[in-house]
């Protein structure tokens, strides 16, 4: 991966590490920025996974990080009383999980559609579209547009 060091916005220095909240990095040809969503590295046999860049975490002897919002697949959120929740096939839920993973889990970047309920998927090629917030801690869902979750 190559880092764009010159678009880059230093927020931060953390044990020896810088933190960038805006860059952009290469991968495969690729050029991927923060911001943008993509595809991770799953364990063996399960599907990628599916995230946000939120900063770049440029580490020790040249180690590359990423932190990363999560968006859930409908088979991935555990609701309340054990209730599924009707998802389309190719929705997912945006959280507030974050986690810090090596650069090197990055798969490639995907389209991702963030719509207001009641909004109709625009023509155009997107991989998954996302309406809604899972709250991983009162296992529940909300609309993108709704007020009353906090973070």
């Amino acid at each position: 991966m190559v880092l764009g060091k010159e678009e880059c916005s230093i927020i931060g220095d953390d044990d020896g590490r810088v933190l960038l909240s805006m860059g952009r990095y290469g991968k495969d040809g690729r050029k991927i920025h923060v911001g943008d969503c993509a595809l991770f590295k799953p364990p063996q046999d399960s599907p990628p996974f599916i995230g946000i860049i939120r900063s770049v975490i440029y580490g020790k002897e040249d180690s590359l990080s990423l932190c990363v919002n999560w968006l859930y697949r409908p088979a991935d959120i555990k609701l309340g009383k054990g209730i599924l929740p009707e998802a389309a096939p190719n929705e997912v839920f945006y959280s507030f999980h974050r986690d810090e993973i090596p650069a090197v889990s990055l798969l490639h970047p995907c389209k991702v559609a963030f719509l207001r309920k009641g909004v109709e998927l625009p023509s155009g090629i997107f991989a998954f579209v996302c309406r809604r917030v899972y709250d991983i801690e009162n296992k529940c869902l909300w609309w993108l547009t709704d007020q009353d979750y906090i973070n």
